[in-house]
């Protein structure tokens, strides 16, 4: 029950976090406020790390594995999702990264040896089929935005990056359960996509302004470092294949924040409504196992 409770708490502060980057995302670029959030999550993160890590029983390979999913997720998923969520809003973007865990679970089946239920496959089934109906409500949300529909590629591929993230994590956790030096070390090596590119770009170093997109962010930074923090611990407790779908149904957190929160810029569509159904339906048949 723990890891139930830590993974929805984690998709419940998730939500919170993207609606507040979404209410000043116009202000800003993918990458700075990728990078801001990144900056606040590691002045947070390491401390606790030094304070509460047992480093006598500390494991290289599991350190090597938090760093190599550190790099995909939150590094290169972190650039993947706040550029959806300003080309296609909030609540269909994390819609159609909630499929991740489709991708998650068929990984941890071939790598990890866990076992899935029938009911859990059907649970990762409807989540499935919930994003789809999320790619129609797009359409009629961006209707007058003819390149829409290019624009799912970053959810869509997101949401893969973040699947095998979410295995390499669970592995790691097995080896040397560490949760919040797994959460500081791939917060850490998030950062080499972005010191990639500042390196190879003009344009991206000329935009950079941490001064301001610290001030506009810091809040949702520390959102975030509390979600990974909460999903680390999850993952610590229970299955990849079943926190995984857990994690995913934040997007019936941001529907709400964004009705509450984002009426001006956010439109939430009956299809969209009835994909965050589905979606919830999914979760509760892959968390019925416990």
């Amino acid at each position: 029950m723990i890891a139930i409770a830590l993974a929805i708490l984690s998709a419940a502060t998730s939500a919170l976090s993207v609606v507040l980057v979404r209410k000043h995302s116009a202000r800003s670029s993918a990458f700075n406020i990728s990078l801001a959030i990144s900056w606040v999550g590691m002045l947070i993160l390491w401390p606790l790390a030094l304070v509460l890590t047992d480093f006598a029983a500390i494991n290289i390979a599991s350190i090597l594995l938090f760093a190599l999913s550190g790099v995909l997720t939150p590094g290169f998923v972190r650039l993947l999702y706040y550029q959806g969520m300003k080309k296609l809003g909030a609540p269909v973007n994390s819609s159609l990264f909630a499929i991740y865990p489709l991708y998650t679970s068929l990984l941890a089946v071939l790598f990890l040896s866990e076992i899935l239920a029938p009911g859990n496959w059907m649970g990762i089934f409807l989540v499935f089929l919930g994003g789809i109906l999320v790619e129609w409500s797009s359409r009629e949300v961006n209707s007058s935005n003819k390149h829409s529909r290019k624009n799912l590629i970053y959810p869509i591929i997101g949401g893969l990056a973040l699947g095998v993230g979410s295995v390499l994590r669970k592995y790691a956790l097995d080896l040397f359960n560490a949760p919040v030096l797994g959460v500081a070390v791939a917060y850490t090596f998030s950062l080499l996509p972005f010191v990639l590119m500042l390196a190879f770009s003009k344009s991206i170093r000329k935009d950079l302004s941490l001064k301001r997109d610290l001030r506009l962010f810091w809040i949702a930074g520390i959102g975030q470092a509390i979600t990974w923090l909460l999903s680390f611990y999850a993952l610590s407790y229970a299955e990849v294949s079943v926190v995984t779908p857990l994690l995913s149904i934040e997007p019936v957190f941001v529907a709400l924040f964004a009705y509450l929160y984002l009426r001006k810029i956010e439109q939430v569509s009956v299809k969209l409504l009835v994909s965050i159904v589905l979606t919830v339906l999914g979760v509760v048949l892959v968390a019925a196992k416990f």
